[in-house]
């Protein structure tokens, strides 16, 4: 199985993950420094990004209802013309209460997109296409957030020529930027998926054998990964900027950077996967991700914070793709769709909550104090994945290809 014998529907359906990775991306990285220009405090950037976490955890449910009713493609079509007109919105106003509501809005459509996007991916490639589907469309992203950093970062310095630094130039890169969610929709709508069954509704005995210990203990992984996530990751482009006190350009540049690791991790996963074990790619790289955030939060300089942002963001998210198809094989064909919408609203929770404390341990100590509690937290659930899947860690037979078709 190769990347160029995927089967064309998953093919097409990259060109939309990287679209609308080109928006999410510029979000991610600079609305937080879009906010403080503003005149904000960091524990309101955190409010504000923790509010569009919320929406996801909030909406996840309501998502896969709609979902059900509608199908997958037209979720994810509703998914994408609600992040681009949100975020086109959110930078036109500048009273805090509206940038609050769309942010609510903003993730709804976010949560369209996180909820649907693993159970579409799953029914519409093979059973030897599904890792790699998951590897292409991750690295994809990725390549999306490597862009997208890169491209806002530019247009902000360049509008910054004209107009000045701060909150004009950041509005004009959003919003070109913005426009990539509904540009989307254009490839999306011409998509002709795979008919698929629809699900029956599960009933409130199949709905409560869903919590099984594996389950739960899956769930208690992502929560943490989630709050650790959280209490750092939204703020990398706040911190660079005004940690390092640095241009938008570079932060844009060092974002980019990080993410080519990932694009570069993402495609190899599968190899990896198959030499050394699925479960031991995702512990080891976990593992070994922690001395390079210590590096970043307490930095000794730019070029070693650029280098540590790119390695320690191929290692952590090198297995993600391996983490999204096991959280579908692990359940019965009836309970993927709850597991999808479970593990959103599980990581949406946790990464809100990390991102509202975020914030406020940066304004209330320092820029480097959520980082001692993200590589504890990291640690913590390193260990609790090692335990959860300890058999299959041993196992000599886990060959990632293999391993996950159902």
């Amino acid at each position: 199985m190769s990347y160029l014998k995927l089967n064309p529907i998953i093919k097409k359906f990259i060109i939309v993950v990287f679209l609308y990775g080109l928006t999410s991306s510029s979000f991610n990285g600079f609305f937080g420094i879009y906010v403080v220009e503003l005149g904000h405090p960091e524990s309101l950037v955190g409010t504000v990004l923790a509010l569009r976490r919320f929406a996801v955890a909030l909406f996840t449910f309501f998502i896969a209802f709609i979902a059900g009713k509608i199908g997958h493609k037209r979720t994810l079509m509703l998914g994408l013309a609600t992040v681009g007109l949100s975020s086109i919105a959110i930078v036109l106003v500048e009273d805090i209460t509206l940038i609050m509501a769309m942010a609510m809005v903003f993730g709804f459509g976010h949560a369209a997109m996180l909820t649907v996007e693993s159970h579409f991916l799953y029914h519409q490639a093979g059973e030897e296409e599904r890792v790699h589907a998951f590897s292409l469309t991750f690295a994809t992203r990725n390549a999306a957030f490597m862009t997208g950093s890169l491209v806002t970062g530019l247009l902000a310095d360049y509008f910054a020529t004209y107009m000045g630094a701060g909150v004009m130039s950041l509005r004009y890169s959003l919003l070109i930027i913005s426009l990539m969610s509904l540009i989307a929709l254009f490839p999306l709508a011409l998509l002709k998926p795979k008919t698929q069954k629809k699900a029956k509704p599960l009933s409130a005995k199949e709905f409560r054998g869903f919590f099984t210990k594996m389950n739960v203990s899956y769930l208690f992984y992502t929560g943490l990964i989630g709050l650790g996530a959280g209490l750092v990751v939204p703020f990398f482009g706040v911190y660079l900027k005004y940690m390092l006190d640095t241009t938008d350009s570079i932060v844009g540049l060092i974002l980019s950077f990080a993410q080519l690791g990932t694009v570069v991790g993402g495609l190899s996963v599968p190899m990896i996967g198959k030499r050394i074990g699925s479960y031991k790619t995702i512990v080891l790289t976990q593992i070994l991700s922690i001395p390079l955030l210590i590096a970043i939060g307490f930095p000794q300089g730019l070029l070693v914070v650029a280098v540590a942002f790119f390695l320690r963001s191929s290692l952590m998210n090198m297995g993600q793709p391996l983490i999204r198809n096991i959280s579908m094989d692990i359940v019965s064909e009836k309970h993927r769709p709850l597991m999808a919408s479970m593990r959103a609203m599980i990581n949406s929770l946790t990464r809100a909550a990390g991102i509202f404390f975020g914030g406020a341990l940066m304004e209330g100590y320092t820029y480097n104090t959520p980082y001692i509690f993200t590589i504890l937290l990291y640690l913590l659930g390193t260990v609790v994945f090692y335990r959860l899947f300890r058999s299959r860690f041993l196992g000599a037979k886990e060959a990632a290809a293999g391993e996950f078709s159902s």
